[in-house]
This record gives structure tokens, C-alpha cells and sequence, in this order.
């Protein structure tokens, strides 16, 4: 049943599958990165979109490697909700990942 008071949280499972799928596909994303390939782009908004299913925009991120670090950029706009559930996708990191890469939330 639908309901006008429907909670606005995050799929667990998809942000699992997501950080899974990453740390698969890492040196891919790296090697689009420094050829400025944006085909990852399209890779990644695929499975970012079924971790945030309340929100009907267009979700926003970018993304930089260089020297062995990366910086995930997460644009919230404001949204409490996506400020918090970005929040809890960056936390959900694997340390593998989270030992080269860092989830910044931005406006």
C-alpha cells in the first residue's frame, strides 16, 4: 500500500552491492579516470541510483585519482536525506577501498 508518509531511506543492499562492484572494477575506474574515459561515469550512476530510491533527481558525484589517492565527490544539495545516507555510504567502505579512497559529501 502506498502511503504519503513513506520513510525516505537508503537500499543497504544496493550500497553493499555498489562498494562491492567498485572494489571489482577499481583499476578499471582508475584507468578511465587518468584517460579521461567517462565511461564509468554511466557504470557508476547505475548503481547509485537504486541506493537512493526516495530521491527522483538526478544524482551528482565526481570523482579524481592521483598518486594512489582517490577523492569521491557525493553532492547532496542540501538534502538531509542524502547527507545522511551519504553518510552511511561512505562508511560502508571497505577498508581496501577506504585505505585508497575518501567519500567527500559537498553541496
Amino acid at each position: 500500500m502506498f502511503s504519503l508518509f513513506s520513510k525516505k531511506v537508503m537500499n543497504e543492499a544496493a550500497a553493499k552491492a555498489f562498494w562491492k562492484w567498485f572494489e571489482e572494477q577499481e583499476d578499471w575506474i582508475i584507468d578511465c579516470i587518468s584517460k579521461n574515459d567517462s565511461t564509468f561515469v554511466w557504470a557508476i550512476d547505475e548503481r547509485l541510483k537504486p541506493i537512493f530510491p526516495y530521491f527522483d533527481g538526478e544524482l551528482e558525484f565526481q570523482l579524481g585519482y592521483d598518486d594512489g589517492s582517490g577523492e569521491f565527490f557525493f553532492f547532496h544539495f542540501g538534502k538531509k536525506e542524502l547527507i545522511r545516507d551519504g553518510e552511511t555510504l561512505g562508511s560502508m567502505m571497505s577498508p581496501k577501498i577506504a585505505s585508497r579512497w575518501k567519500l567527500i559529501l559537498e553541496e
